[in-house]
Parts: structure tokens; C-alpha cells; sequence
């Protein structure tokens, strides 16, 4: 089994979780923590790379306007959800000054919290990354963009959907 799509994942979502890692260090001022909360969303991504991998070698992916039209029809539905939404909002409340544990576990919650806020919150994005191809660097980089806007641009958070 490759690692193509691993390495390519990682490269892409670590970029996008720049203002965390950063707000994180701030708060916490702990470098054993930062390197775990790097590590804990590294490999996250990493792991669903790994996991995309061998079927995605096993499908021929037609080079279709029309099936990179229903992707991105599906990225467009999906971000509006309010899951997705939720998520992404989610992730930028993280990303910003907020009081941090002082425990090795604390560190460990916060950065599975944070990977899995933005894997839910990037999905569809990653769906028209995926479908265009992870060995395209412009396409990483356009998806990098997409999702790290995600992760900027201010919105109203959403209350969770399960949460009534």
C-alpha cells in the first residue's frame, strides 16, 4: 500500500491548522504539548490518507466535468449543513486565545477535538479534492485555501444539531 495520498493529506490539513497550532503555542507556552497536538492531527489525517489510499488505486476516476460537478454540488450542500457548519465554526472558536488544561491529557483532548472538528467541517471540500486528484498540487493548494478560509472567515456558530 502507498502513502501517496497520507503525505499529501498531511501536507495539506497541517497547513490549514496554522492558526491553531499558533493560538495553541501561545496559550499553552508548552512545547511537549504543541508537538502533541501537531502529532494528534497529523495523524488523523494521515490515517485517512492511509485509509483512502488502496481503494482510491483501485478506482478509475472519470475525468468528467459532470462528475466533478456532482462533487462540488455535494461540497456546496454539505457546507451548509448544520453539522459542517458547526464543525468549521468549531474550529475557529478553537483557534483563538482560550484558556488551555495545564495535563499532558488536555493537550491530548484538545488536539483530537481539533482533528475531528476539521474532518467533519472539511469533508466536502475534500470530496472535489479527491475527485480532481491529491497528486495535483494546484488542486492541494486550491483545497488548502478553501478550508483554511473555512477556518478564518467569521461566522455565527451554529448550535450543534444533536445537541436539543
Amino acid at each position: 500500500m502507498g502513502t501517496g495520498m497520507a503525505v499529501s493529506m498531511v501536507a495539506m490539513m497541517v497547513l490549514t491548522a496554522a492558526p491553531f497550532f499558533l493560538a495553541y503555542g501561545r496559550d499553552t507556552r508548552r512545547p511537549v504539548a504543541i508537538a502533541t497536538v501537531v502529532l494528534i492531527y497529523a495523524a488523523a489525517w494521515a490515517a485517512i490518507g492511509l485509509a483512502l489510499d488502496y481503494p482510491m488505486s483501485q478506482v478509475m476516476m472519470p475525468s468528467s466535468m459532470l462528475v466533478v460537478g456532482i462533487a462540488t454540488g455535494m461540497a456546496l450542500v454539505y457546507a451548509v449543513t448544520p453539522w459542517g457548519r458547526w464543525a468549521r465554526a468549531k474550529c475557529r472558536q478553537m483557534s483563538i486565545c482560550e484558556a488551555r488544561g495545564p495535563r499532558f491529557r488536555d493537550a491530548l483532548a484538545e488536539g483530537a477535538t481539533y482533528a475531528g472538528c476539521c474532518i467533519v467541517g472539511s469533508a466536502g471540500v475534500m470530496l472535489v479534492v479527491i475527485v480532481l486528484g491529491m497528486s495535483n498540487p494546484l488542486v492541494i493548494v486550491a483545497g488548502a485555501a478553501v478550508i483554511l478560509a473555512y477556518k478564518l472567515i467569521p461566522r455565527p456558530m451554529p448550535t450543534f444539531p444533536h445537541s436539543r
